[in-house]
């Protein structure tokens, strides 16, 4: 016991610890900024891991050891740690997003950082999409789900290993154990939700239990770890042809480097595409535990690691961490797409100099100066506050009044621009034409006829239906009621004489597949035979819907008046882009019926989708084109080889 006090008394800072904890940040931040140069990047998290359950389990163990564990002041040493740089990151965050977010955008960074002043992050992500989806980028704060699983370890495990302690249990049975269980349940969950394994707490601890294992071996078992590297060294002596000493050394630089490899091959080699965790978090644990346990000595983490530049990048990477990825995302969101490699690199150069400013002027001050008796409840005080902001913007929607004043309609513009949209005839040259094209279909069909009526080359009619229509001649689910207007809507098409003589017939409408009847199917296959009973050679061709904007009604003023200085109109216009998921259905509905489809999002946003060009608005409404915006979508339209194969061929 006199031993291990001694050791207790003189615990030393390890520079290679801050050295590894550099190598993870910057695996991190590049691999965020720049994912095709370390496709495995995101492993930095599990090395950070490994770093905090070795640590915390080391101050666990010695204060326990020494009879001076004090759970009040375990959690007050966390608070001073995490808090200032989180507050200031999650306040700074909201600021920015008041003047930068649409309200959709906002609610969801309220809810955010609710979910990280509670350290919750890891479940609110859980319910929303995976770490690596598309939608992920849009996430200011989407790296708090580690912090997240590192706090709720920092709660349950001091408590577990204070209770056995105070009972004499095997401290190291209970981490062994738990570990096994963790890793156990990390292997088979990643095998039925990779989502829910990468987040959840349970399948994660293992990792930091790994940095446990390793603090109970250096606290308990330091002096029997260096007496079996001692012998191990003498063995290696004995095979090699060069003669050193036996002191153990030999083996810690081989540890070392092992662990290296394994952290060089878990950042270069696994990538997005793996299951992960599972079995490939093995490698950076088992890199990080390798380099920790080869102490401060080994040739690797004395040169390397404890270099005065990589000591530098851990003390500050805690903020950094905190500050790359909202920066990145903000600039993700103005941008409208992703940044360029020089604003990336200018968004990485800055958060290295806010990390610093962060260490150095809030760290510090915090967890080393005076007050500091007020310091704790002020933090908590402080965090609360920030949650309950978070979380009444995200009840009110986004604080949709920051734009209200902006959102006045000018009804006169809106009705100039409807009325533009519905002049001219319903029927264009249509005998005289060489082609000669029938829309049918609801506001939707519409656009398309007003499109295509531009081509000198097209003569057109339009059949309309009512919006409450669905199929050919059904009405929309719910809605029996209205089975005679769309039945007499079909009946005059094929009681027209314009079927007789089109080479084209185009069915377009306001798409929903939730809404269309069970038989539609049937309905449609029905109609189409009698169509082609009277024009065997009619070509048929579903347009699928186009892009909507937003959720909401959106006018031509109030996008005016809500435009920013800080967002272009046409970033700001894509941003509030909303795609509807009916464009699969339309899809497989005319594989199903062999008819053609033109995918008309996918058409509108050839070579970018362009809301806003030259001062020119494409829509007027959610989902209606202007003049401008049917001409745009004829102009991309004819460049297909599909459009001559059905209107040329």
């Amino acid at each position: 016991m006199a031993s291990l006090q001694s050791r207790l008394s003189h615990t030393k800072y390890r520079p290679d610890i801050d050295g590894l904890r550099a190598i993870a940040v910057l695996s991190v931040v590049t691999f965020h900024a720049f994912p095709n140069w370390v496709k495995g990047g995101f492993v930095g998290v599990d090395i950070f891991f490994v770093i905090s359950g070795f640590l915390i389990s080391t101050i666990i163990f010695e204060n326990l050891e020494k009879e001076s564990f004090s759970l009040t002041e375990f959690y007050a040493r966390r608070i001073k740690r995490i808090f200032p740089a989180l507050l200031l990151v999650l306040i700074s965050s909201y600021i920015f997003g008041w003047f930068a977010l649409l309200d959709g955008e906002y609610k969801q960074l309220g809810k955010h950082i609710a979910a990280g002043a509670g350290f919750l992050s890891n479940f609110v992500l859980w319910n929303e999409a995976g770490y690596f989806d598309n939608s992920a980028e849009m996430k200011p704060l989407l790296h708090l789900w580690s912090l997240g699983i590192e706090e709720q370890f920092y709660i349950i495990w001091p408590l577990l290993l204070w209770f056995a302690w105070c009972r004499n249990y095997n401290l190291f049975v209970i981490i062994f154990v738990s570990a096994a269980i963790s890793f156990y349940l990390n292997i088979e969950g990643i095998q039925k939700d990779v989502v829910a394994t990468f987040y959840s707490p349970q399948t994660r601890f293992w990792e930091l239990l790994c940095g446990s294992l390793l603090a109970w071996i250096a606290v308990y078992k330091n002096d029997v770890l260096a007496k079996v590297k001692i012998k191990i060294d003498g063995l290696l002596v004995a095979f090699s042809k060069q003669s050193f000493e036996a002191d153990g050394q030999m083996l810690s630089n081989i540890l070392s480097l092992l662990g290296f490899a394994a952290l060089a091959f878990s950042i270069f080699y696994i990538n997005k595409d793996f299951s992960f965790p599972g079995k490939w978090a093995l490698a950076p644990v088992l890199g990080a535990v390798l380099i920790i346990s080869a102490g401060p000595h080994a040739w690797f983490n004395r040169s390397i690691l404890s270099n005065h530049v990589a000591v530098w990048f851990g003390l500050i990477s805690y903020p950094l961490y905190l500050w790359h990825w909202p920066l990145l995302s903000f600039t993700r969101i103005i941008e409208g797409e992703v940044p360029s490699g020089s604003a990336r690199i200018a968004v990485v150069v800055f958060s290295i100099v806010l990390a610093w400013i962060t260490y150095k002027f809030v760290e510090q001050p915090i967890r080393l100066g005076k007050f500091s008796k007020t310091k704790i409840p002020s933090l908590l005080v402080l965090m609360s506050v920030v949650g309950f902001i978070g979380f009444n913007t995200y009840s009110r929607d986004g604080l949709d009044f920051r734009h209200k004043s902006n959102l006045v309609m000018d009804e006169q513009a809106i009705n100039d621009e409807r009325a533009k949209y519905w002049a001219g005839g319903l029927q264009e040259n249509f005998d005289s034409a060489p082609i000669k094209v029938i829309v049918y279909g609801d506001s939707q069909g519409f656009d398309i006829y007003k499109s295509l009526k531009m081509d000198d080359r097209i003569g057109i009619k339009i059949f309309q239906k009512s919006h409450e229509c669905t199929s050919f001649n059904l009405p929309k689910n719910g809605l029996e009621a209205k089975a005679k207007v769309c039945q007499d809507a079909f009946a005059r098409l094929i009681a027209s004489p314009e079927i007789l003589k089109a080479d084209v017939l185009i069915y377009s409408f306001y798409w929903n597949k939730d809404s269309e009847p069970l038989n539609a199917l049937e309905n449609y296959r029905d109609a189409l035979s009698q169509i082609k009973a009277l024009n065997p050679t009619l070509k048929v061709v579903f347009f699928g819907p186009k892009p909507l904007l937003g959720k909401t009604w959106i006018s031509i003023n109030s996008i005016t008046n809500n435009h920013k200085s800080i967002i272009g109109m046409n970033d700001y216009l894509n941003r509030i882009r909303w795609i509807r998921d009916d464009t699969d259905y339309v899809k497989l509905m005319s594989e199903a019926l062999c008819v053609f489809y033109i995918d008309v999002n996918e058409v509108f946003c050839l070579d970018g989708c362009q809301f806003y060009v030259d001062m020119q608005f494409a829509y007027f409404d959610q989902n209606h084109w202007t003049e401008f915006g049917a001409k745009l979508f004829l102009d991309k339209l004819i460049r297909l080889q599909k459009f001559k194969e059905i209107f040329l061929e």
